[in-house]
């Protein structure tokens, strides 16, 4: 099966490429970093039957140019950011995707950013390397000398100790995670091994299929009324646009803190911006934004209980060999006859 693979590729797996194919090629963005053009690919696709790819934009244009092609593989969790399923669809070719592939990273992610802006992690660690705030400043009480035998900073009322201490541990507070899929779940797991105690809204997931972390399937506006952190870990469709609204917003705790590693266009951004302004909740750690790169003068760059990261979540060292080990077991299967665990247009098969 003549193969093109321009998705970054795990090298350990080579020998489990050798099992569906031994004629292949590595071209495009796992090459060089940057995706093929349009133009070109039009041109590479001719003769070639399996396709894995990631960030290449395989338009109808490019799958209508392909003569060979049976399959194709998007190493990302939505092939549909780089893939017109429709026009693969008409042409009867399955459109494999890498399902899980940075669950994983997103959940330690999540579970980081909490930390961070219910800690203080962030801001204190920016307050000592670029500012003299914390670290030019004489104290009443004399606690640079104390601080040799008693290892404190300072206990006046202006120091780290009273100003940024205080946050709230994770032990036996309420967890509210909104999506329970292979992200959410992974998200709720570490929640569970922090102590906390797990609500989840999820429509499309039963009960039962929660009761292996002891979580209790509610309402939206219970998670948000109740939980003392709140996770956001769904995918966007039309149901899920504009889920976290001003008025679920305005329904928590404001001792409670929020974080958002799925997309921007399930939340709404100028209400959160003003609960975390006028302190109607703690804080929040977000990865994604409305538009990106964030603007340089956006204005929750101004704010001091919001920890913000470039949409890192779901990157990681790993998970290259997760989308290639993912990926190529799924390949084997649908050539050997069998079901993928991973397929965007099922209806192909049959």
């Amino acid at each position: 099966m003549k193969t093109l693979i321009t998705a970054r590729f795990d090298r350990k797996y080579e020998k489990l490429l050798e099992t569906v194919t031994s004629d292949y090629t590595f071209a495009g963005y796992g090459v060089t970093g940057e995706k093929m053009p349009a133009a070109e690919m039009k041109e590479k696709i001719k003769g070639i039957e399996l396709l894995i790819t990631e960030f290449e934009d395989i338009t109808k244009e490019v799958i209508e140019a392909a003569d060979r092609l049976r399959v194709i593989v998007c190493c990302r969790n939505e092939a549909f950011a780089s893939i017109d399923i429709e026009a693969a669809t008409a042409k009867k070719i399955p459109v494999l995707r890498a399902g899980g592939r940075n669950a994983v990273a997103v959940a330690e992610h999540t579970i980081a950013l909490l930390m961070c802006v219910s800690k203080n992690i962030s801001l204190t660690d920016h307050l000592l390397k670029y500012t003299d705030e914390l670290t030019g400043v004489s104290y009443k009480d004399d606690g640079g000398k104390r601080a040799q035998t008693m290892s404190e900073w300072s206990m006046d009322p202006d120091a780290p100790f009273a100003l940024y201490g205080g946050g709230p541990e994770m032990y036996g507070k309420i967890f509210g995670q909104v999506g329970f899929g292979m992200i959410g779940r992974e998200v709720a797991k570490r929640a569970k091994a922090l102590g906390m105690e797990l609500l989840v809204y999820d429509p499309y997931v039963e009960q039962e299929d929660m009761d292996y972390l002891r979580a209790k399937k509610t309402d939206l506006d219970t998670v948000m009324k109740e939980s003392d952190f709140v996770s956001v870990n769904c995918n966007v469709v039309p149901e899920t646009e504009g889920l976290i609204s001003r008025e679920r917003i305005a329904l928590m705790k404001p001792t409670a803190y929020f974080v958002n590693t799925a997309r921007a266009r399930v939340l709404d951004y100028d209400a959160l911006y003003d609960a975390l302004k006028e302190h109607n909740i703690a804080g929040a750690g977000l990865d994604v934004y409305p538009v990106e790169p964030i603007p340089s003068k956006d204005k929750f760059l101004a704010l001091r209980n919001v920890v913000l990261t470039p949409h890192l979540a779901g990157s990681a060292r790993d998970i290259v060999g997760h989308q290639t080990e993912i990926t190529l077991g799924d390949v084997k299967k649908l050539l050997a006859g069998e079901r993928p665990r991973f397929i965007c247009n099922p209806e192909v098969l049959s």
